[in-house]
This record gives C-alpha cells, structure tokens and sequence, in this order.
C-alpha cells in the first residue's frame, strides 16, 4: 500500500502517505491502522520516525493513539473541531466582536436558508422535519434540556446549509456555530423557557419557509434568527460588568 521513503526528513514522507490513505478513504472511521512493526516495515523507517509521524497526524485531529492492551492508532473522524479552534484563536487575537461576528453569520445564513429554499426536495424536507420535532420535544421540557436544545438548534441550520449544496459552507458554518456557542452563548444567552420559545418560533417559521420554497422569506427569518439572538447577547453582556465588578 505504501512506498519506501528517503531517510532525509522521512518522518514527513510518511505524514504526507498516510494522511493520503486516510482522507483518501483507505482507512474507515473508527479503524485501527497496522500495528507499528508493520508500518515500520513497509516504509523502510525507524521506530522514532514512524512515531513523530503518527504525533503529527494526532495533532492535525486525523488519528487518537490509544495506550493499553487494546491500544493503537484509529482514525478519528474528519470534523471541523481542529478548525474551529484555529478560528477561536484568530478571533481573540484579532478582537473580533460580537456585532461584527454577527454581521457575518447574517450573511451567510441569510444565503444558506435562500438555496436550502430552492433545493429543498423530498429527504431534504423529511429530515428538517425530524430535526424540527427533536427540537419541539426539548423545548418542551424547558432549560434543562437547555445544551441539547441548543445543539438541536445548530443541527437545523447545519441542515439548510447541506442542503444549500456547497459543502465549504457547511465546514464554515459549523466552524463559526462552535466558537459562538463556546465564546457567547454560553456565557450571555439567558437558559431562559421565553428564549426557548422564541427560538423555537423562529426555527418553525424558517423550516416551514424553506419547505414552501420561498427563499426571499427563508432569507428574512434566518437573518433575523441571528440579530435577534445577537442583541440578547449584547444587552447581557452590557450588563455582566456591572453585576460581577472586577
């Protein structure tokens, strides 16, 4: 399966063919890759360099290297985690604000809802219809169910942008959705039954317009969803100083 590799820098060699096999499906999620000696061997390298590689290829989120009797190398799956936490990083190094993050994710959800209107065909619809009915139920049962609804939340949007048709934007959209959720609502979003609720509506209002086809409306209420969300935030986040003196 693999080629011999140059003793100079090797260690890359070897990173740049198994990342290969593994994005290139050779290996399945949750498969384990063969046992070190083997790898070892079919590469023509050292224990040292086989394993800087493997260290690489952890770090780029590709494979978990377990210890123990049922240890090993396992290809975790491709997610937007590794991502999203470059993005974290690039927002607090940068001062990206609230509004200006806002701004964004109203453009871009604003034009996912759009095409998920004028793509949405018959599965596209039965699973918004799941998604909605799961996020129907843990609204019923108020904040506690509060982290589980929010996921419900960003499974719908994620929904409309795959079915918007362009995977890029699906990656991004997750992406921005981690580092709101991690850098703002958890720590402005009231755990409140009426935001439960409203959100909700608005998740209603936004699947039933993408369901009937009309995009300019589907547009409106996912822009919309985000402003209003985003004005909570900020008027939550005026008042923490003031509540929690420094």
């Amino acid at each position: 399966m693999f080629r011999r590799v140059q003793p100079q820098r090797a260690f890359e060699a070897v990173t740049v063919q198994l990342e290969g096999a593994i994005l290139g499906g050779a290996f399945a999620q949750g498969e384990r890759l063969p046992p070190e000696r083997e790898l070892q061997r079919e590469f023509a390298v050292s224990r040292n360099t086989l394993r800087e590689s493997l260290r690489v290829l952890e770090q780029k989120g590709l494979v978990e290297i377990r210890k123990g009797q049922r240890g090993g190398v396992f290809v975790k799956p491709v997610n937007a985690e590794p991502m999203a936490e470059q993005l974290r990083i690039f927002l607090q190094s940068r001062g990206v604000t609230l509004a200006e993050l806002s701004e964004f994710r109203q453009d871009l959800e604003g034009l996912l809802a759009r095409r998920a209107a004028l793509r949405c065909r018959g599965r596209g619809r039965k699973a918004l219809d799941q998604l909605l009915a799961r996020a129907a139920a843990l609204a019923a049962e108020g904040p506690a169910r509060w982290e589980e609804f929010m996921a419900a939340d960003r499974d719908i949007h994620l929904a409309l942008a795959h079915l918007a048709g362009n995977p890029l934007h699906r990656v991004f959209l997750e992406t921005v959705h981690h580092n709101v959720h991690r850098r703002h609502i958890r720590a402005f979003l009231p755990r409140s039954l009426a935001v439960i609720r409203a959100t909700l509506s608005e998740l209603e209002a936004l699947v039933d317009a993408v369901r009937r086809g009309d995009g300019e409306r589907a547009e409106w209420i996912a822009r919309e969803h985000v402003a209003r969300a985003t004005r909570i935030m900020q008027r939550a986040a005026a008042r923490k100083p003031k509540e929690n003196p420094t």
